[in-house]
Order: structure tokens, then C-alpha cells, then sequence
């Protein structure tokens, strides 16, 4: 941030899921990209360390394995920094940048929480108002790291209408709740597959039980997307959570 602002001070949009697999971080490279269509400064956060990809979705792509990372470049001093790539009119800073798409990086909670802050905090980010953060699904050390490492923390949670998803989905908002963690509202992916032909929608899912679901915990329901092939959320299917978003950071800023 340098002479702009402090990290701390940069409002945060959390793309949060209990489970994998439920379309997360394409809302959040959806949620990014048109966030700048509406004026804003953004920072994408890719905080999956051990399955990073941001970079595959924006068409980056290392085919040659890393013969060695160092982890004292990414958890020493802050003298050096980490350069942050711009996409789409936007900052991306990912670990997937230093690997290939198929190579394996393991490391223990304390080494990925300090690899976190330097990806968030240490980024030469430039000019930017806003971070969306892509977090790996769960309710692990990552996820818990990130509310000590980041400014004011806002959620944008993501399911689809399967009960498995909202239940995993559950605990993680316990979680943000406990921290006191602003909630924006939840995006329900891949609800249903629309006929090119016909335009019949076909559900995709047997829903939730409805006591079930994080709708029940009086979270809003911004958005029921489409299953898109190639997962590539459009911009029609996204703009209520822009919305959304948009008039929290209002608030915030």
C-alpha cells in the first residue's frame, strides 16, 4: 500500500464455502472483475495455498515444475515484496504463480499463515481500495488467520442447493459470526442447467431442507446462478452481488 493506504485499513471481501467444488472461486474472479467495471480499485487474494486457482481461471498458466521454493522469500523481511500481477484491471497475487499446475506444495499451519500475511500484507499492491479474498473451503487455519492479518473483514458465502453444502457451508459461518464478521449475504451456484435449445431449466440438486440451510440463519440470498460450462460466471448472473458488495463498501470506506 506505501504511501496510500495501510493494509489494515482496506476493506476485505471474503469469498467464503464450507465445501469444495462449489463454484467459490469463479465468483470471486466474477465479483473482482466487475467490481472494477464499477469503479473500483481491487486486490484478488488467491489464499488457497494448497490448491491455488485464481491462475488457471485468468489463463495464467506454468507448465514448468519449480525446482525449489524458498520459503524464506515469502516469510522473511519485507524489504523485497511481492510483486502483484495485473489481470483484467485488476492485482492478483496467488502462490500458484510459483508453480506449475500440477505440483503439489505442502506446509504446516504456522509457515502457511505466515505465507498468507506476506500475500496479503506484503504485496506491492499499488493503488487499490478493496481485496477480495478467495479462501480455500473449510473452516481451517487459513480461514482463522485471515481475520487477524486483514482489515475490516466482510463474507460473500457460497453453495449450491445441496444439503452437504449448507452444512459445511453452517459451520463456517458460525465461525464469521463468532469473529464478528460482517455478512454480505450467500451466492447459490450451479442451482440449475438451462437448455440451449429450449431454455428448460433442469435442477441440478435436491435442495436443503430449508431449516437447513444458511438461508435459515437469516443470511440474504443475492443470487441463484446457472451452471455454466467452463464455470465462467456472466455478468448478469453476478450483478446482485455487485450490488451487494458495492453498498457495504460504501458503508465501510
Amino acid at each position: 500500500m506505501g504511501a496510500t493506504r495501510a493494509i489494515t485499513d482496506i476493506p476485505v471481501i471474503a469469498v467464503v464455502s464450507g465445501k469444495g467444488g462449489v463454484g467459490k472461486t469463479s465468483v470471486a474472479v466474477a465479483l473482482a472483475r466487475r467490481l472494477v467495471a464499477a469503479g473500483r480499485k481491487v486486490g484478488l487474494v488467491d489464499a488457497d495455498l494448497h490448491g491455488p486457482d485464481v491462475p488457471r481461471m485468468l489463463g495464467l498458466r506454468r507448465d514448468v515444475p519449480a525446482k525449489s521454493l524458498t520459503i524464506a522469500n515469502w516469510v522473511g523481511g519485507r524489504n523485497s515484496g511481492i510483486e502483484a500481477m495485473e489481470v483484467d484491471g485488476f492485482k492478483v497475487a496467488s502462490v500458484g504463480f510459483l508453480l506449475a499446475g500440477q505440483q503439489g506444495f505442502a506446509v504446516d499451519a504456522s509457515i502457511g499463515d505466515m505465507m498468507l500475511g506476506r500475500l496479503i500484507r506484503d504485496t506491492r499492491w499499488g493503488d487499490v481500495d478493496t481485496l477480495v479474498v478467495d479462501l480455500p473451503p473449510g473452516t481451517g487455519d487459513v480461514q482463522q488467520a485471515l481475520l487477524a492479518l486483514a482489515g475490516p473483514v466482510a463474507a460473500v458465502l457460497v453453495v449450491t442447493p445441496a444439503e452437504v453444502a449448507h452444512l459445511d457451508t453452517n459451520r463456517a459461518l458460525t465461525i464469521l459470526k463468532d469473529a464478528r464478521v460482517t455478512i454480505i449475504g450467500g451466492v447459490e451456484n450451479m442451482v440449475y442447467l438451462e437448455c440451449g435449445g429450449c431454455g428448460e431449466a433442469t435442477a441440478l440438486h435436491d435442495p436443503a431442507p430449508e431449516e437447513r440451510t444458511i438461508w435459515a440463519r437469516n443470511v440474504p440470498k443475492l443470487a441463484s446462478l446457472p451452471y455454466r460450462v467452463g464455470g465462467a460466471i456472466g455478468d448478469a448472473d453476478i450483478a446482485p452481488v455487485v450490488s451487494s458488495v458495492t453498498g457495504y463498501l460504501g458503508r465501510a470506506l
